[in-house]
């Protein structure tokens, strides 16, 4: 049995936003943000409560008696997560937030998706406008060319994670995920925008059995409006996830919907043939 709450698991490479978004959503008390550990000197510009900062003899002690439970070592210092620290902050907090790695991400999900309920959400924007955030803050070149041959490799890795915003505008950004936290946290439906009474079964069972062979498929574009989540396309790839319990990425897009004029009881029942 999963423990109540959610833990909200945000990726991004280097200047995507992850830690001025997750301060943003900390001004909710249903928030607790989990710090990681980290041997890295502290910079001006950090959080108060962004790491952890010990030296690598106490990191690696951690990792022997197990304390450490995943790891990442970048531009020579550790990252490393505590797992208790997720199940003490959903007594606290009806929502745990973590920034993480690509990899973090999926030893988190390997290790804990059984015991918690976890969604993870990627932040991107443009290479240049990373680039240029990263020179804002005062990164030294070295490491924004570090961060930036990242870049491709951690962008690839998207379809893997259940949502994907790209954060250009803060409010907008903040918005979403606390649309994603409702979803989440009340297994609240995506909500259909085109005719839904004239779905191809024939379709939605293709698709399940792409997905259940392992095969990625195009991300179901959704779009944030007066407080819920609209499937702007990919209807059928948003039933084939449910049928299989399989991922799909749910990828923002700044669209007003056309139609929002839901039958919403129809749409449950839809829904719920579906859902296994």
């Amino acid at each position: 049995m999963k423990k109540d709450g959610l833990v909200m698991l945000i990726s991004g490479t280097g200047g995507a936003g992850k830690n001025t978004l997750i301060q943003g959503l900390l001004g909710n008390d249903n928030f607790k943000f989990i710090s990681s550990y980290t041997t890295r000197e502290r910079r001006e510009g950090d959080a108060k409560n962004q790491y952890q900062y010990i030296s690598v003899a106490e990191f690696e002690n951690k990792l022997k008696t197990g304390e450490i439970f995943e790891y990442d070592l970048f531009n020579d210092n550790y990252y490393g997560t505590s797992k208790n620290l997720f199940f003490d902050g959903l007594d606290e907090a009806k929502v745990v937030l973590k920034d993480i790695s690509v990899m973090g991400y999926k030893n988190i999900v390997e290790k804990l998706g059984d015991n918690l309920e976890i969604v993870a959400v990627f932040l991107t924007e443009r290479k240049r406008v990373l680039k240029q955030r990263l020179i804002n803050r005062g990164e030294k070149p070295e490491r924004i060319k570090n961060r930036l041959k990242l870049y491709k490799k951690e962008q690839s890795q998207i379809p893997y994670y259940n949502y994907c915003i790209k954060n250009d505008v803060y409010l907008n950004s903040l918005d979403k995920l606390f649309a994603i936290s409702e979803i989440g946290l009340n297994k609240k439906m995506l909500l259909p925008t085109k005719e839904y009474t004239n779905l191809s079964a024939k379709k939605i069972d293709k698709l399940a059995s792409k997905l259940e062979n392992g095969k990625l498929l195009k991300p179901i574009k959704v779009a944030l409006f007066k407080g819920e989540v609209y499937i702007i396309s990919g209807i059928h790839r948003y039933l084939a996830s449910l049928k299989t319990g399989k991922n799909v990425v749910k990828q923002f897009v700044d669209e007003i919907p056309k139609n929002t004029k839901t039958n919403l009881e129809e749409w449950q029942k839809i829904v719920k043939a579906y859902k296994i």
